[in-house]
């Protein structure tokens, strides 16, 4: 029995990459990407390639359908600011930005992210 309806739209799957991908069957490759899908409730996932140096994730997404490219930026950015319990008060510090930076950063998710933070 599959647990897919338990898992949130994005799973950090850096810890269990290959353990997660064994439970699914690939059905296509992309751009350090595959889609991968639950056999046996046909849940569709957008799961990174491996890499030692960036936090990899699992997106359920809803069709294969121009699958790579699903936009998973917004999940990943709202898990970063949860993983650093949230937003300081301060100012971003990247010049003219006015967004709260993220708790730990002197930087606003945004240029986080930008800066190529997925954690």
């Amino acid at each position: 029995m599959c647990n897919c309806n338990e898992h949130p739209a994005l799973i950090d799957i850096s810890n269990n990459h290959s353990d997660f991908k064994s439970k699914l069957n690939q059905l296509d490759v992309g751009n350090w990407v595959l889609l991968m899908q639950c056999p046996e409730c046909n849940q569709l996932y957008k799961v990174d390639e491996w890499d030692k140096y960036q936090t990899c994730y699992a997106v359920k997404i809803p069709s294969s359908e121009n699958w790579e490219a699903f936009d998973s930026e917004s999940l990943i950015k709202e898990k970063m600011v949860q993983n650093r319990c949230g937003l300081s008060s301060e100012l971003c510090m990247w010049s003219g930005c006015e967004i709260k930076q993220v708790k730990g950063s002197a930087y606003c998710v945004n240029h986080l992210y930008s800066g190529g933070t997925r954690a």
